[in-house]
């Protein structure tokens, strides 16, 4: 895959792994009201709680899921394809199982973050 269709991918993808992992509207609007005074820990761990255990999430672990493994079955269609026709290759493929599992880490933390500081900051 070339580095333009690699980008869109990862645009695409990102974009639909944050949406499934923002919570719906209506539960976000009382949470803020129940917590008076907060520390930052503590809305991190709210920020954590609400992130990871609502519906859409389930939908965000699904799509890395098959994510994962069509990257994985590619990798080894390619490995096959390259056995049976006797490509040897001199540099070794990008591992982009690695990548993907980065890229959802570190959406996942930003957005875990970007949470957190929103119910500091508003408290």
């Amino acid at each position: 895959m070339d580095h333009s269709g690699l980008l869109m991918m990862a645009i695409v993808w990102g974009v639909l792994y944050i949406y499934f992992l923002t919570p719906l509207p209506f539960q976000k609007s009382t949470e803020t009201e129940q917590h008076s005074e907060m520390k930052f820990g503590s809305a991190l761990k709210l920020s954590v709680i609400k992130i990871t255990f609502h519906r859409k999430a389930i939908l965000a672990f699904i799509l890395l899921l098959i994510t994962l493994f069509v990257t994985w079955w590619s990798q080894v269609q390619n490995e096959i394809y390259n056995e049976i026709h006797g490509i040897s290759l001199q540099t070794t493929p990008i591992n982009y199982t690695v990548g993907t599992i980065v890229y959802a880490v570190i959406i996942y933390l930003l957005m875990v973050g970007r949470r957190a500081l929103k119910l500091y900051k508003y408290i």
